[in-house]
């Protein structure tokens, strides 16, 4: 008998931990999902008084993209969460100086961003958001061809640069556990 009763009261006390750490996890979220990043081009006229080919420029080429986000619920209208990404676009560059130096870069860009959501009630189990969020990019750079000197002091090997990110997004339960969700960010 007390053997039987120290295994219900082992199991009971399983049962309530379990239950004790299943409830705070109950709001919290994983994804994994994928995308593209869609060409950015950028210019700047040539500065006053200085003789240039043409307007500096920069262009991101399209690419696939990987993402990883996760997060908690803080209200049942707001949630926190960290979103990373990677992607290995090719970079074009021109420099805005008279021998027309450019460059085809391929790089690897790493993003982590601290995020803070804002969702509406669901509704036929649809929810929208918006999100606003900062962190930092770290981009992995491989020089493929360069023409003149578009680096002047030689092109740098890791370029690390602060992020502010914003977007939104409709997401839909399909399953108790599993969420279809659209996103865009910028």
């Amino acid at each position: 008998m007390g053997r039987t009763v120290t295994r219900l009261r082992r199991a009971a006390c399983r049962l309530l931990c379990g239950l004790g750490l299943a409830l705070p996890a109950w709001g919290q979220y994983v994804a994994v999902g994928g995308g593209g990043l869609f060409s950015q081009k950028r210019s700047a006229p040539a500065p006053t008084g200085q003789i240039a080919a043409g307007p500096a420029l920069s262009d991101f080429r399209r690419s696939p993209i990987v993402t990883l986000d996760a997060g908690t619920g803080v209200f049942p209208f707001l949630t926190a969460g960290v979103h990373y990404s990677f992607t290995r676009p090719e970079l074009f560059l021109r420099r805005a100086d008279a021998f027309g130096s450019r460059a085809t870069l391929d790089t690897g860009a790493h993003t982590l961003t601290f995020d803070v959501r804002l969702r509406t009630p669901s509704a036929y189990d649809w929810r929208a958001y918006g999100l606003v969020g900062a962190g930092f990019s770290r981009f992995n750079l491989d020089v493929k061809s360069q023409l003149e000197a578009p680096f002047p002091g030689g092109a740098p090997k890791t370029v690390t640069s602060p992020v502010f990110t914003f977007g939104g997004g409709l997401e839909r339960s399909v399953f108790p556990f599993v969420r279809l969700k659209v996103e865009v960010r910028d």
